[in-house]
C-alpha cells in the first residue's frame, strides 16, 4: 500500500521583527486547509496582533520519512529556578555533557546567544566536552523542521500527558522536537527553555535519560531562552546533522512512557542501568 503524500506546513508570526509564535505540521493533502486555519488562529491567540504571519507549505513527494519512538517523558517538580537548573545539569551530565559545556550553554541562553545579544530562531550547537560553538550561523542558529506525531500517537500522548497534569500543547510539541533531535547523528543531549516571558518551564533530554521536564528554568517575565544541542565532536559532520535537523521528515509513530518522579538520584541510577529502556 502506497503511503499518503504528506505536506509540511510551517507557521511563523512576528511583530516589529520579534518572533511571537511558530508551529509546524506534517499532514496529508485533505488536512492542509484545516491545518492552515488552525495555525493562523494559533498565531492570533497570543494576545498580540501579529504584524506578519508567514505560512509555508512544502510537498514531501519522494522524501523518505523516518518513523521513530518518542522519548520517555519524566516530570520533576523542582521548587524554583535554582533547583530546576541544578536538576537539569545533573540530567545532562548523566547523558555525557561536561560541566564546562553546561555552564557555557546556560550563560548563553540567559544572555541571548546571538552575537547581537538576542535570542535565535534556531538552536546552538555546542561541543559536549568543551562548550565550543559549532553552528555555522550564530545569528540564526539551526532550525529543526519537518516533524510531527502520527494521529494515533498524538491521541495516545495527549492521554498520557493528561494523566500527569500536562495538558498544554507546548509539552507535546516540545517532546516531538526533542525526540527528533535526540535521534540525530552525533547529538548527545539538549537543554531548552522558552523565550516566552509567560512560560518558565524547560527540559533536558537525551536518548539515555529521556525528556525530563522542569517547571522553573527561568524567572517569569524574561524574554531570553532558546535551545542548546550538545554534540559529540568526534562523530560530528555539520552537513549530515544540519540536513537531518532541517530537512529529513520524521513521524513519531510510537510514544514512550510518561510519569512524575520525586527522587532524581534514583531516577538517574535507574536510567544508567537501563539505558535501553
Amino acid at each position: 500500500m502506497t503511503a499518503p503524500l504528506l505536506y509540511n506546513i510551517r507557521m511563523r508570526a512576528s511583530t516589529g521583527g520579534r518572533h511571537i509564535s511558530g508551529a509546524e505540521r506534517l499532514v496529508p493533502v485533505e488536512m492542509t486547509d484545516g491545518t492552515v486555519r488552525e495555525l493562523i488562529e494559533r498565531a492570533r491567540s497570543k494576545g498580540i496582533d501579529p504584524g506578519q504571519i508567514v505560512i509555508t507549505i512544502d510537498s514531501l513527494q519522494g522524501a523518505i520519512i523516518q518513523n521513530i519512538q518518542a522519548l520517555d517523558l519524566t516530570a520533576y517538580p523542582a521548587r524554583d529556578v535554582a533547583a530546576s537548573r541544578n536538576a537539569a545539569g545533573r540530567v545532562l551530565q548523566a547523558a555525557g555533557v561536561s560541566t564546562v559545556a553546561l555552564e557555557k550553554a546556560t550563560m548563553l541562553l540567559d544572555a541571548g546567544p546571538a552575537p547581537s545579544g538576542g535570542t535565535m530562531r534556531g538552536a546552538m550547537l555546542l561541543d559536549a566536552a568543551t562548550g565550543e560553538r559549532l553552528e555555522p550561523d550564530r545569528e540564526r542558529g539551526v532550525r529543526v523542521s519537518r516533524f510531527d506525531w502520527s494521529s494515533e500517537a498524538c491521541a495516545a500522548i495527549d492521554r498520557e500527558l493528561a494523566h500527569i497534569g500536562l495538558t498544554h500543547f507546548r509539552t507535546r510539541e516540545a517532546l516531538s522536537l526533542a525526540s527528533k533531535v535526540a535521534h540525530g547523528p552525533s547529538v548527545v543531549a539538549e537543554l531548552c527553555w522558552s523565550d516566552d516571558p509567560d512560560y518558565s518551564a524547560g527540559y533536558a533530554s537525551s536518548l539515555s535519560t529521556g525528556y525530563v521536564r522542569f517547571p522553573f528554568m527561568k524567572q517569569n517575565g524574561l524574554t531570553t531562552g532558546g535551545r542548546a544541542f550538545f554534540i559529540d565532536r568526534e562523530r560530528f559532520d555539520p552537513d549530515t546533522l544540519i540536513s537531518y535537523l532541517r530537512e529529513e521528515p520524521v513521524i513519531i509513530s510510537r510514544i514512550g512512557r510518561c510519569g512524575r518522579i520525586n527522587d532524581l538520584s534514583q531516577f538517574l541510577s535507574y536510567r544508567a542501568v537501563n539505558r535501553h529502556v
